[in-house]
């Protein structure tokens, strides 16, 4: 009888750690991103009254005979499927919509995953967790490790943009205020009518003046010439040049507004981006919004109406993209960024996702830390190979599922019930054994 005592304990125990699991469930079905866990069970070793025999010619088999000692927990386990989308309207409010992590440091530069995205600016312009833990930025779309940067929005700026000084050598494809097309231009210059011509194959600026230049000399033309500085183009000065339509196959003069004067407006532009301290000074842009695209990549709007921004270039490298308020976008090598401040931001946030992520363990402030069992970790941007876009708005739900939590609560409750049950009869029976003999 104590055997039955002991195997009936084994089962309210294990009913009862079912229902702080199912408990623990319930209690975060609000909570940001919770993943469900679920307890499964598994028999203790069996007494073995007979091991069995085998058949024989003179007679048949017999099986074993054995009493279970008991139930145990085999696992817990977690359930890492999305939760539902909560809108908010807040634009740094983010979920990942399929595989990833965000990834989230401490103080002391430790990495934590985490699904909650309900992030926010600081003082500093770092995006923070509600628990002040600085969001770790992406370098690269795909990589084995961590980029150890965090993501850092200047909050105050001074824009300057000017004329690009090395206009001549951009291609026509690099121009960043026009979109100059190959083909023909007509015109009579100095009263001599002559054909200018934009070459194919994506030439530099000093290519197609290069070819005005020779149209110039093969007609006799020697006291006029096109020039290129500081992102514009430019003929001589008190040159008689009237451009016609008839003749002309290139969009040139209508990009240039050559028509309108001898200097063209600024086909190229570049921008110097520095860090403001004095929020009062009457050169600074301040931040007014910031939102994130489904790679995670942060775009801010200052009070200027520019944007400032990054992107990812051919070669995977992270590269500036500066808006002006005319709406001239200005890239990569053409963005010149000053102050330790802004040379260290970065608007991109990293994901991670690993082999197996049922091993992370969990910790508290919806936080997940590497453990044994995870094995490797691979981290880059929202929307590359094997990781799950960013949709702003809203953020992710618990994904409890409450009427499954209500079952298996009520079938642990009935588990430790019909175990007490059983517990109460054994002890009964050696109750009744114990007056035997008197």
């Amino acid at each position: 009888m104590s055997q039955a005592l002991h195997t009936a304990s084994t089962g309210i125990n294990a009913g009862q750690s079912q229902i702080n699991v199912v408990a623990n469930n319930v209690a975060n079905i609000n909570t940001t991103a919770f993943k469900a866990a679920n307890m499964t069970f598994e028999t203790l070793y069996s007494r073995n009254l007979s091991y069995g025999s085998a058949a024989t010619n003179e007679g048949g088999g017999t099986n074993p005979k054995q009493i279970g000692l008991g139930v145990k927990v085999g696992g817990i386990t977690r359930n890492f499927t999305s939760g539902d989308f909560v809108s908010t309207g807040r634009d740094m409010d983010l979920m990942i919509s399929g595989n990833g992590f965000f990834v989230v440091q401490d103080a002391d530069g430790k990495l934590y995953y985490t699904r909650d995205g309900v992030f926010s600016t600081d003082s500093e312009g770092n995006i923070v967790t509600q628990s002040g833990m600085k969001v770790v930025a992406a370098k690269s779309p795909y990589s084995s490790s961590s980029s150890g940067e965090t993501v850092q929005v200047p909050k105050n700026l001074s824009a300057t943009v000017v004329g690009d000084p090395d206009i001549g050598n951009k291609k026509l494809s690099e121009l960043n205020n026009a979109n100059i097309a190959s083909g023909t231009v007509a015109a009579t210059i100095n009263g001599t009518e002559v054909t200018l011509v934009v070459p194919d194959d994506d030439p530099t600026i000093n290519d197609v003046l290069a070819s005005f230049n020779q149209a110039l000399d093969d007609a006799g033309i020697v006291d006029v010439e096109f020039t290129a500085a500081n992102g514009t183009i430019s003929y001589t000065e008190g040159a008689e040049v009237t451009f016609h339509t008839e003749g002309t196959s290139s969009n040139f003069v209508g990009e240039t507004k050559l028509g309108n004067g001898s200097t063209s407006q600024q086909l190229s532009q570049v921008v110097n981006l520095q860090e403001m301290v004095n929020y009062s000074d009457n050169n600074s842009i301040t931040l007014k919004s910031t939102t994130v695209d489904e790679n995670g990549i942060i775009a801010a709007t200052y009070s200027d109406g520019s944007i400032l921004t990054q992107y990812v270039d051919s070669t995977n490298s992270v590269q500036w993209k500066y808006t002006t308020p005319e709406g001239v976008t200005i890239r990569g090598n053409d963005v010149h960024a000053s102050g330790a401040s802004i040379e260290n931001s970065n608007f991109v946030i990293e994901l991670a996702t690993m082999v197996n992520e049922e091993g992370l363990v969990s910790i508290n402030n919806n936080l997940w830390e590497w453990g044994a069992d995870v094995g490797e970790v691979y981290y880059g941007m929202a929307g590359e190979v094997s990781f799950g876009s960013i949709e702003s708005g809203g953020y992710e739900g618990s994904n409890v599922d409450i009427a499954a939590e209500l079952t298996n609560m009520i079938m642990a409750q009935r588990m430790i019930q019909m175990n007490s049950r059983v517990f109460s009869t054994a002890s009964s029976v050696m109750e009744t054994l114990s007056y035997l003999g008197q």
